[in-house]
């Protein structure tokens, strides 16, 4: 994959994606060292995920916290939500942790790779279902593969919707 980003001082950044250049005016700076706000990381998933970007970011609350309060894993890994080092779906991801989690070169190429891990669960669902999934229907698929706990279900219903309200 070839990946370059570029941010700029002035409202909006280049990108350019495997080859496909983009310009955007959603944000005026953003640094890829340090984890933005969930504001501004909605408005970038937005762009780039798209319909799951509500998703991405009840994913990103649930596994890494909200506003200045993050884990240890996503300051210090970039992992914003919580994602395993894949073993054969091409990532993002430049390595791994002890405990098999990827570590990005930063949060941007996490939510790239989120992109990515949300298009094979799609997929997989519509295979087995022959339908396309919504939201809710996400997180039961996901809740036996992403994260087995029932906790996690019952948080991620809640803070989807809570999301989905704050950003319509």
């Amino acid at each position: 994959m070839v990946f370059q980003l570029h941010w700029l001082k002035s409202s909006s950044f280049l990108l350019n994606v495997d080859g496909i250049s983009r310009d955007s005016n959603l944000i005026d700076y953003v640094s890829l060292s340090r984890v933005p706000s969930t504001d501004t990381l909605f408005k970038v998933a937005k762009e780039f995920i798209g319909s799951r970007a509500h998703m991405f970011l009840a994913i990103k609350i649930e596994e890494s916290g909200n506003d200045r309060h993050y884990s240890w894993l996503s300051t210090t890994h970039f992992n914003l939500c919580g994602m395993r080092f894949p073993r054969n779906r091409k990532t993002y991801a430049i390595g791994k942790t002890n405990t098999n989690y990827s570590i990005y070169r930063n949060w941007f190429e996490c939510l790239l790779d989120f992109k990515i891990y949300m298009e094979m669960i799609e997929k997989s669902y519509f295979e087995k279902f022959k339908k396309t999934p919504t939201d809710l229907q996400l997180i039961e698929y996901m809740s036996s593969r992403f994260n087995h706990f029932a906790k996690w279900k019952t948080d991620m219903l809640s803070i989807l919707k809570t999301v989905k309200r704050k950003y319509q």
